[in-house]
């Protein structure tokens, strides 16, 4: 059976999107069958998709496939009580065999209002908001079932609101990605404690479906681990102080807060004093590069390297082969994510 995965932190600007899109090529390099659900109205994965296909930088040009917000709106205005997954047109990337879009919708934050409306109602006797809340989950595990997907990644954004909130309790396991500073060690604080108040407030609504026939779902993610993101080093060897200052300060308040209240819990086998499942250095110019081409970091090409030249001219020996050992040195932590999730 498929899972469903998200990588989430409430604070911007720790490479979500980009770490996703990358985990999702390679999982599919891997043989298995992906799919990402673009669930954050910036769309920025969605982008990253179809960025390989030169005939849509014509920004008149329509992408094909179905947006999430075209899939669920006949949810959120009560035109049926659930979707059926035939109904949805799913994207196949144009590089890499096995990997799938659920396409992006500046349109789905209006999904905030539908779904935080859902939170609040879903206790109540409206059936029209019991089914809202629970045809995110039902949808991609439809997916999952009927289209035999090993792996959905879902992208999100940093916030806590309706559209976040109802993706995470859909997941079966979160990825935490961080960042070496302040504001990140701040956030894992309340992080454990927000997600845990979330799973409580689930179990409470699933009590009120029961009486109506109506299923819930599971509604109880795991930590499947973090991943330390973006640190630089000094001479390719050692994290700078200040970064191992607040690696260690992060570390500490992960085993301290993240998995305390007994709700959000790790993964089993998963051990919470060693939570950096992957540590992966700053890439620099590989990001930008690569999405440039909508590849996978990993898979830039030499001919790629002309758009980071100030000359326009390929890189070439001395110059390719950093590239080429940060890109290896990429795909290796990519496999040590993969490995958690199995």
């Amino acid at each position: 059976m498929g899972k469903i995965i998200t990588l989430y932190n409430n604070k911007g600007g720790v490479s979500k999107t980009t770490t996703t899109f990358n985990l999702a090529v390679y999982l599919a390099s891997k043989n298995k069958k992906v799919l990402i659900a673009d669930c954050d109205p910036q769309c920025n994965i969605t982008e990253m998709f179809f960025a390989a296909r030169e005939e849509f930088d014509n920004p008149d040009v329509e992408l094909p496939g179905t947006t999430i917000y075209q899939a669920l709106n006949p949810r959120f205005i009560g035109g049926k009580t659930e979707i059926d997954q035939k109904d949805i047109e799913l994207v196949e990337h144009n590089l890499y065999t096995n990997l799938h879009l659920l396409k992006g919708d500046l349109e789905f934050s209006r999904a905030e209002t539908y779904l935080g409306n859902a939170w609040n109602q879903a206790i109540t006797e409206n059936v029209h908001e019991k089914n809202t809340y629970v045809v995110l989950s039902k949808l991609l595990r439809s997916f999952i079932e009927n289209r035999k997907y090993d792996y959905i990644l879902c992208d999100v954004g940093p916030s806590t609101g309706a559209i976040t909130r109802n993706v995470i309790l859909c997941c079966d396991e979160i990825i935490i990605p961080l960042v070496p500073d302040r504001f990140c060690y701040q956030a894992i604080k309340l992080l454990g404690q927000v997600i845990s108040e979330w799973i409580e407030r689930h179990r409470l609504i699933s009590e009120n479906l029961k009486p109506f026939g109506i299923a819930s779902f599971e509604g109880n993610p795991k930590l499947t681990g973090t991943i330390l993101q973006n640190f630089k080093v000094h001479s390719g060897a050692k994290a700078k102080e200040s970064y191992i200052k607040w690696q260690d300060k992060i570390n500490a308040v992960i085993q301290s807060s993240l998995c305390n209240t007994g709700l959000f819990m790790p993964k089993a086998g998963f051990n919470i004093k060693k939570p950096f499942i992957s540590t992966i250095k700053d890439v620099g110019v590989l990001a930008p590069v690569a999405q440039l081409f909508g590849r996978a970091i990993f898979d830039i090409q030499q001919e790629h390297t002309k758009e980071a030249s100030s000359d326009g001219r390929m890189y070439y020996g001395t110059v390719w082969t950093p590239w080429e050992e940060r890109m290896a040195d990429y795909k290796k932590e990519l496999g040590k994510i993969a490995k958690a999730l199995e």
